[in-house]
């Protein structure tokens, strides 16, 4: 003791941290000098620079040294341990437990240290298969027992409860000796290398490393060639720490590109509805995707497939397209072939240890080019999001990651890559190591993320691509056909008549298969009692030996064409993958069975049917993934629900939902063939290993479901009851559990028929999807517990539509929230009524809308206005009394008249007697709108607001100024909806206004024009003055004298003039053709008179008349002349003219018509 002690005092002094060693070999050391030795641990140095001042001595419980120092009496260790000693270390502390066992043990020549730091050496780990999960331990021969933390129970055992751990005797310290607190033990089963033991594990608070203790040591023998190996593959890993990060990679140098035909119509589908209660995970999902730039928002896409959300085990969601009926329909699939399964094998032969690859997230690591990102846009309840990168269901992804793959790492040699299950080698351990060591780098370099947990280094043997691996060559894997070889046997005819349908089903490939089946067939005689003897026991197994011999199995061949068989019983599943051959027979590659566990066989027979599809596709997902293959099944409804060509229906069952998503990642086609043709899986299910999953995975869906109903006042199993006891549920449950029949004739069961798809049970309950179908005398108390909060119909129905339904169910909700006293007291108004218009009124003034306005400004103002015309009346009152209103309305209808009606509310002034009869006694029908609703008076309303708004922009003046202005401005405003001013509806005319001033004036504008026309030209004009009686000359212009006598008649316009000329005929000429005529001598006229010098002419009042009124006609020959139709009497007494002679009347004048002969037009000849 004395020894250890000193070495571990010359130790600590050149420790600055902690490291955990569990295990220490004594060994004889010399003790070295001292010229100082510390008394409190004695280290070499002063007491009073020793870090252990503080320090609590674990002997006597005194602070200042060290046990080892201690002066006072040794007090006996717990448990009868005598001399092991305890030692602290400085900080910081790694982690690590010590351990004390209460049972005597032999101390053999080790010792728990935890404080040692030079030399270091590594921790040394294997790996342990613990009730069935892989588990990394660190070797510790220094602890006596095997322990993991909370926090790794918590991952390995999450379903557990620790009120399971039972207690244990063992006590645990730290390394100062503090006891971590035990939660308790577990009774595991340990498995390595073919290995296997049972043991305890103990479970202690917080988290630290996993310790196998000497108590595993003592029950398997660890491999330490492997655990060497393991040791040397860490430092190679650790060379690249950032490719095992937790974080999505990218490949960087590239991009993916998706090709479309650019014929393609582009296809979107609107967004599914997302259930209530997973709204606010599926908003968080998208939003961590955008933040880690996996998807982008966009506003317009021409593409958009709909989102399937499934709920992890963690509470979270995975959002995945349903890219069935978009992109893998118009995509051109990528023709990159996938590896031969011979030449991935030609690759590692020689192999002596391999390392198998996993990528974390492998295809979200490849990033998409911007044209193509279009094509795998989804659309969410929250908008189109584009995803950025490779995503998985497009039927090309697993292609474009082969060849991205082959590229990569292409010229490493002894490494083969199957999509993403890299596989690498050597025929040397160094060699491979080099390998592995440039496969790590190139993926550094890339970018890329491996996934820790679940690669494999330097293992002895592998299963890859169904195939074990082996440094001796491949070996046959039993898996494939220990379906048959562990077959149980038949307990029934049933049973033994599926088996030997299977047999039949692969007869012509059976040699003298009925000489051995002779003694089941006996079996199957109806007057034979069931008694399996030792001769059908024979038989059986050698039955058996023949399905799984070389004369029916073939070697599994991708240029061949592949089926997978499928089939349900009540407690099993059964598949079989098959070759289709040349002569269209099938040839089985393997087999596949299991039994159902009790949760299963609870399931829907639907359910059931696609548990087999789905845990056939997993078993043999090495052969299918990334190749073309067929599906049979017996169960017709899955051929929808699973279709390659449909989207995942939105309403069926979680767990149909959770496995459609699953079968999107493979190429396959299903079909339908009947019962008696599919024997050969039939078999296999009715007669099933006898292994099951250890637990059943429910969909969180389900479970969240359930945890609701529990606390409910309908709880599940009161559903389970009332379905198992109504008549229609039961039926349906019935039919769900055993297959519906092909006509349903009972109406009740039609809503459920047409969902039969859908629907499933989980604990005896019916589910339509994630909706539990409540029965009927549980459906009030749900319908009260949906409506506790008094939600509307609408919140109520997409609350409900979350967790429960029946049939009818909405029109119960909406007459549920109808018939409640509480939700219609609180109701909120209805929605309004039709909108109902008044009649236009055909005239004006007909209908008046009376209305006061105010307080406003000080004021009251009583506001009118002309439903015709919309002519706007607002005056200002002192009061709203009946008796000032009236007055106000005499003036008013002084103005503009008494009108027809009078469309007022109910306010006191318009519904007292006085004002009544004011109206009774004008013969106004007086019209009140309904209480409270003043949209009945619309028009007054409105015309109340457009005073308000105008007087508080009009600006400067009184307030009767400022109403003056409005009202003029108002009225000679083109009115919007008449879309004429209210002044020219009203009045007939528009009022003068300012604007009208900017108008520009023709009349002066013509007459300035004239004025300037006429001073040009009178500028050499001269002004004569004429009068009747006057002698003139007047202008000729049809014959050669230029100027004819004559005598002025009458003034027929300001220049213009009727001349009388010496042969009787009457001219009108202009001033400017007129001169006045001096005779010496006596002219003489046509009718004998004579005149000479100036003359009066008397004209008769019927010629004057008629000369003022131009009634003329031309006389003959002369188109200007003009002539009285009668002659013109001559007047009885003279004119005061001395010299003048009157005109007679009796005259006759003289008719001048054209002589020419006109030619007739040419268009008339004939």
């Amino acid at each position: 003791m004395e020894m250890a002690a000193s070495n571990v005092k010359n130790i600590q002094k050149a420790n600055s941290e902690s490291c955990a060693v569990h295990q220490v070999t004594k060994e004889a050391a010399g003790k070295r000098g001292k010229a100082v030795e510390c008394f409190r641990c004695g280290g070499t140095h002063y007491g009073n620079n020793c870090k252990f001042m503080e320090t609590v001595c674990h002997n006597c419980n005194k602070k200042g040294h060290l046990a080892k120092k201690c002066r006072g009496p040794r007090s006996k260790p717990e448990g009868g341990r005598t001399g092991l000693g305890k030692f602290t270390a400085p900080k910081p502390q790694s982690a690590a437990h010590h351990l004390e066992s209460t049972e005597e043990e032999d101390e053999h020549c080790s010792y728990n240290m935890f404080n040692v730091r030079e030399p270091r050496a590594e921790p040394i780990y294997a790996t342990v298969e613990v009730d069935g999960k892989q588990m990394r331990m660190e070797v510790d021969t220094g602890a006596s027992a095997s322990v993991i933390s909370e926090e790794t129970y918590k991952q390995k055992w999450g379903s557990r409860q620790v009120s399971a751990l039972t207690p244990a005797g063992i006590r645990l310290r730290t390394y100062t000796g503090e006891t971590i607190p035990l939660l308790g033990a577990l009774e595991v089963n340990i498995a390595y290398n073919s290995q296997e033991a049972r043991a305890r594990l103990l479970v202690v608070k917080g988290n630290g490393p996993s310790l196998l203790g000497r108590d595993w040591l003592n029950k398997i023998q660890l491999s330490w060639g492997e655990i060497k190996h393991t040791r040397v593959t860490e430092d190679v890993i650790q060379k690249y720490p950032e490719i095992f990060k937790e974080e999505l990679g990218t490949l960087q140098g590239t991009t993916v590109k998706l090709f479309v035909d650019p014929q393609a119509e582009p296809r979107f589908f609107k967004p599914r509805t997302v259930p209530y209660a997973m709204k606010k995970k599926v908003e968080d999902e998208l939003e961590r995707l955008q933040e880690a730039n996996v998807i982008t928002p966009v506003q317009f896409s021409r593409w958009a497939a709909p989102i399937v959300p499934v709920l992890k085990s963690d509470g979270t969601v995975r959002i995945c397209g349903d890219y069935k009926l978009t992109i893998n329909r118009a995509s051109k699939l990528d023709a990159y072939p996938l590896p031969r399964v011979e030449d991935l094998f030609a690759t590692l032969a020689g192999g002596k240890t391999f390392s198998k690859l996993d990528m974390s997230h492998a295809y979200q690591q490849l990033l998409l080019d911007e044209d193509s990102k279009e094509y795998v846009t989804v659309n969410t309840h929250k908008g189109l999001f584009r995803y950025n990168r490779l995503v998985f269901g497009v039927a090309s992804s697993p292609a474009i990651f082969q060849r991205t793959m082959d590229n990569l790492l292409q010229g490493i040699p002894h490494v083969a890559v199957y999509l993403d299950d890299i596989l690498v080698t050597g025929e040397t351990e160094e060699e491979h190591l080099h390998h592995l060591d440039q496969v790590l780098k190139r993926f550094s370099e890339a970018g890329l993320r491996l996934k820790r947990s679940k690669c494999t280094f330097q293992a002895q043997s592998v299963t890859y691509l169904g195939h074990k691996i082996t440094a001796q060559g491949l070996c046959p894997v039993e898996d494939k056909v220990r379906a048959i070889k562990d077959a149980p046997n038949p307990k029934n005819g049933s049973e033994l008549r599926s088996f030997l349908g299977m047999v039949n089903y692969y007869g012509k490939f059976l040699p003298e298969l009925s000489t051995v089946l002779a003694p089941l067939y006996q079996l199957l005689h109806k007057d034979c009692k069931w008694k399996w003897g030792p001769a059908q026991e024979k038989a059986f197994k050698e039955v058996k030996a023949l399905l799984q011999s070389a004369q029916l199995l073939v070697h599994f061949d991708q240029d061949k064409e592949i089926i997978l068989s499928c089939d349900a019983s009540p407690y099993g599943v059964g598949a079989v993958l098959s070759h289709q051959m040349e002569d269209g027979s099938e040839r089985p590659i393997g087999f596949a069975s299991r039994t159902l566990t009790s949760a299963e066989k609870g399931y829907s027979q639907l359910d059931k049917e696609g548990l087999a599809i789905v845990f056939a596709v997993k078993r043999f997902h090495q052969y299918l993934y990334g190749s073309h293959f067929t599906i049979c099944t017996d169960h017709k409804p899955l051929m929808s629900l699973f279709s390659e060509s449909r989207c995942i229906p939105p309403m069926a069952s979680a767990r149909l939902q959770r496995w459609a998503l699953t079968l999107s990642a493979y190429q396959y086609t299903i079909v339908y063939r009947a019962g008696k043709d599919n024997a050969n899986a039939d078999a296999l299910s009715r007669l099933p290993l006898p292994e099951m999953p250890a637990t059943t995975v429910v969909p969180p869906e389900t479970i969240f479901l359930m945890e609701r109903l529990s606390n409910s006042p309908v709880n599940a199993n009161q559903i389970k009851q009332w379905t198992d006891r109504d008549p229609i549920l039961s039926q349906v449950k019935r039919f769900l559990m055993q297959g519906w029949p092909p006509v349903i004739e009972d109406d009740g069961l039609g809503p459920y028929a047409k969902r039969k798809t859908e629907l499933s049970v989980q604990d005896g309950c019916i589910l339509w999807g994630s909706r539990v179908v409540v029965p009927p005398p549980g459906r009030a108390q749900v319908m009260d517990e949906v409506h506790e909060a008094h939600p509307g119909a609408s919140r109520m129905k997409s609350l409900a539509r979350s967790y429960i339904w029946w049939p009818n169910m909405d029109q119960e909700v909406e007459d549920k929230v109808k018939s409640c006293s509480e939700c219609q007291i609180n109701q909120k108004m209805a929605p309004p009524a039709p909108l109902h218009l008044w009649e236009w009124p055909d005239h004006p003034w007909s209908r008046l809308h009376i209305d006061f306005a105010g307080p406003f400004m000080g004021h009251m103002f009583l506001v009118m206005v002309d439903a015709h015309s919309k002519w706007l009346e607002a005056h200002i009152m002192s009061n709203i009394t009946a008796t000032t209103t009236i007055e106000k309305l005499r003036q008013v209808f002084s103005t503009h008249g008494l009108p027809d009606s009078l469309v007022s509310d109910n306010a006191t002034t318009f519904t007292c007697d006085l004002f009544q009869e004011f109206m009774r006694r004008n013969g106004i029908r007086h019209v009140r709108s309904a209480p409270f609703h003043p949209a009945s008076n619309g028009l007054a309303e409105r015309a109340v607001q457009t005073l308000k708004e105008g007087l508080k922009r009009m600006t400067g003046g009184t307030i009767t100024t400022k109403l003056s202005r409005f009202l003029f401005q108002y009225r000679i405003t083109p009115q919007t909806t008449t879309g004429q001013a209210p002044a020219v509806m009203l009045m007939g005319r528009r009022p003068k206004a300012h604007l009208d001033l900017l108008r520009p004036n023709i009349r002066a504008r013509v007459e300035r024009k004239q004025e300037k026309q006429k001073e040009r030209h009178d500028h050499h004009a001269r002004e004569r003055q004429l009068k009747p009686n006057d002698t003139v000359y007047i202008r000729n212009f049809t014959s050669s004298q230029r100027w004819l006598p004559g005598i002025i008649l009458s003034q027929s316009g300001p220049v213009s003039f009727v001349v009388k000329l010496t042969d009787g005929r009457v001219m009108r000429r202009h001033q400017d053709h007129l001169r006045l005529r001096y005779d010496k001598d006596k002219t003489m006229f046509s009718d004998g008179t004579a005149v000479g010098g100036s003359i009066q002419v008397e004209i008769p009042q019927e010629t004057a008349s008629e000369e003022q009124g131009h009634s003329v006609v031309p006389a003959e020959g002369d188109g200007h002349s003009l002539t009285n139709t009668q002659p013109a009497p001559v007047p009885s007494d003279p004119a005061p003219l001395g010299h003048a002679l009157p005109v007679s009347r009796s005259t006759p004048g003289v008719l001048r018509r054209s002589q020419r002969s006109h030619k007739p037009p040419e268009k008339l000849t004939l």
